[in-house]
């Protein structure tokens, strides 16, 4: 049975079966305006994804069937993965100078603010070799100029530390916390340098920082301590991701609250602002801001 479904697998991954079927299906499905969660689950894009933005531009993304990000953007459109952050996130990065993207993973967001502002500035982090690699790769595909890719972990210290993450070729599941990564089979870890945005900044001449998106499972936290600085002086906008019942919901409210950010959760239905930080079992991501709602989105 195994050896039939590694079979099955390279197969679907293989070329040309895999460009043909891929596109064959989209191209069905897109003409009765139905989508099938099987195909998406089961026949994973391997190759270039192209996806039309808002503003006209093309978002490239170029997988081998292992990021759920590109698969969910060819199935779903350029914002089928989060789309109920993806959207907003878009407006927002059209409208900021200055945008870092924390946990970059294949570049699905810093790439959609290279594109929302071309005259704007992103900063990509992505510690994991093979990933950064993936990053680049991204990057480069869609020729953007305004992205700056760090292979470095982000928290509240400066130097080296340990980064857990999943035994295989692109782990979707990683962090600086291993109580966060204990349950992960196959668990292993990568020394990985590691920084603070307010050094970064400083290092980097980088005067204002208008947007932040931040996703670190669980250490969310520890990226924001090390950023005290900028949020003190710029309140940038952030969308992060909460995690439920990983406590982290307090020490971020400790660090916003003073500063007068409101938190709002991002549902498919629009930003709900909440009294309290707290992780939902659906929505994954929060929007922390201290400007007026209407004016942000």
């Amino acid at each position: 049975m195994r050896r039939a479904t590694r079979a099955l697998k390279a197969l679907r991954a293989s070329q040309p079966f895999n460009y043909i079927a891929t596109t064959l299906v989209h191209t069905c499905f897109n003409a009765v305006g139905v989508q099938s969660e099987m195909a998406i689950k089961h026949l994973h894009r391997v190759g270039g994804v192209a996806r039309k933005l808002p503003n006209g531009c093309t978002l490239k993304l170029w997988s081998l069937g292992d990021d759920w990000i590109s698969n969910q953007v060819f199935w779903r459109g350029w914002s089928g993965y989060e789309p109920e952050s993806a959207e907003l996130f878009f407006r927002l990065a059209s409208r900021s100078g200055v945008t870092v993207d924390v946990g970059a993973y294949v570049g699905y967001y810093a790439l959609i603010a290279a594109y929302a502002n071309p005259l704007g500035r992103v900063y990509a982090f992505e510690p994991l070799a093979e990933i950064h690699e993936r990053l680049i790769r991204n990057v480069e595909l869609n020729g953007l100029k305004n992205v700056v890719s760090i292979a470095s972990a982000v928290g509240d210290v400066d130097g080296s530390a340990e980064f857990f993450h999943v035994a295989t070729p692109l782990p979707s599941s990683l962090s600086l916390s291993f109580e966060f990564m204990r349950p992960t089979p196959r668990l292993t870890s990568s020394t990985v340098p590691i920084t603070t945005l307010d050094r970064f900044f400083r290092d980097n001449g980088i005067g204002r920082v208008d947007l932040a998106k931040i996703d670190t499972e669980s250490t969310e936290p520890q990226v924001l301590r090390g950023m005290a600085e900028t949020l003190e002086r710029d309140r940038p906008t952030i969308l992060c991701e909460v995690p439920k019942g990983q406590g982290s919901e307090r020490a971020l409210e400790e660090m916003l609250s003073p500063l007068g950010y409101r938190y709002y959760l991002l549902t498919r239905a629009g930003p709900v602002e909440q009294s309290h930080v707290e992780g939902h079992p659906c929505w994954l991501n929060y929007l922390f801001t201290t400007r007026d709602i209407a004016d942000v989105i």
